[in-house]
């Protein structure tokens, strides 16, 4: 859509019919554009208006570029995404609790689903038993590193390249907050799986290289958070998807286990 004077926008409207958990999200976003977008190093659309009342949310914002399949995706523009994550999670923390965020992949490791896991993983993935008892191990290694302000939903359906800035333009932000900086990495590679793509090692190069933090604890993390993603998280979304991305998904958690397991 334009604006009255023809700039390229877009809206989006969160509804209170959608329940109280979706207007949480919704004002967490505009919060975000409001007070943290004007002080984050990373690129964010500009807030055009909003409207916040009992029937629902909206903001509208300018359009800022255009998203790209991950396979579109070319090793430089993984690596300027590794540096502009770097620099989001070095921001200062915010220190309201409004910042503190849900965190589903938590309450799944403290209380999983184990009957829809085992429905879905008992018959491919024959370490499910003992990747289960490691929940905790798990759990500690996602926790190793300390807590920054993430994206919390990054994943390049939210994350538009523009071309005449030459950069990544972060958008969606209804699930940032404070959380783990493996959590915004790791499900890159998630989303990416699923159109049967690799995230490059470019992007932790170039995370690592202007985030200084230790690469080994960093790896592990990120496979550690990757693998509980689809081993917890997961079996709930999979009805959702085609033969073929429930295929990667399975292929990949096969693999991330079988690397848990050797280190």
């Amino acid at each position: 859509m334009r604006t009255v004077d023809g700039q390229g926008a877009y809206l989006k409207v969160t509804p209170a019919v959608l329940g109280p958990e979706a207007i949480a999200a919704a004002r967490r976003e505009l919060r975000f554009y409001q007070r943290l977008a004007p002080l984050a190093p990373v690129r964010t659309p500009r807030l055009l208006d909003h409207l916040d009342t009992e029937d629902g949310v909206a903001v509208l914002l300018e359009a800022a570029g255009e998203a790209h399949e991950p396979g579109a995706w070319t090793a430089r523009m993984w690596a300027d995404l590794g540096r502009e994550l770097a620099g989001l999670h070095s921001m200062p923390l915010p220190t309201e609790a409004e910042w503190t965020r849900p965190d589903a992949l938590c309450e799944a490791l403290a209380d999983p689903d184990l009957e829809q896991i085992n429905a879905f993983w008992a018959s491919t993935l024959p370490q499910l038993p003992e990747l289960l008892a490691y929940r905790a191990e798990l759990g500690d290694q996602m926790d190793a590193i300390p807590q920054v302000f993430i994206h919390g939903d990054c994943h390049t359906d939210n994350l538009v390249y523009s071309r005449g800035a030459g950069s990544v333009v972060f958008c969606d932000w209804q699930a940032a907050g404070i959380g783990r900086p493996a959590s915004d990495l790791a499900f890159l590679s998630v989303r990416a799986t699923l159109a049967g793509t690799t995230v490059p090692q470019a992007l932790i190069d170039a995370y690592v290289d202007s985030r200084p933090c230790e690469r080994h604890t960093l790896q592990h993390a990120l496979l550690a958070e990757e693998l509980a993603v689809f081993l917890l998280l997961w079996p709930s979304f999979a009805a959702f998807n085609g033969a073929l991305g429930i295929a990667r998904v399975r292929r990949r958690t096969l693999e991330l286990a079988e690397r848990w397991l050797d280190v």
